[in-house]
């Protein structure tokens, strides 16, 4: 299974592999600002961004998930 990988010429992707690569692509990101809110909650205690990471992480895996199972039966 090639999971991330772009489409090759002339191919088309499924809405299983778009929502899979966008659900990566989103991942990136969010846990760099991960990094960061971890960082500025150590070094400052402000604990916003992590707070706000952990959040949109959760939103990429319900995401990700509800997709999956929603195109389950696509080929």
């Amino acid at each position: 299974m090639e999971l991330f990988v772009f489409p090759k010429r002339g191919q088309v992707w499924t809405y299983r592999e778009r929502t899979r690569f966008l659900s990566f692509m989103w991942t990136i990101p969010a846990l760099g600002f991960t990094i960061l809110g971890l960082y500025l909650g150590v070094t400052d205690g402000s604990w916003t961004v992590l707070v706000l990471a952990v959040v949109l992480l959760g939103f990429i895996g319900s995401f990700f998930a509800i997709n999956e199972r929603k195109y389950r039966g696509e080929p």
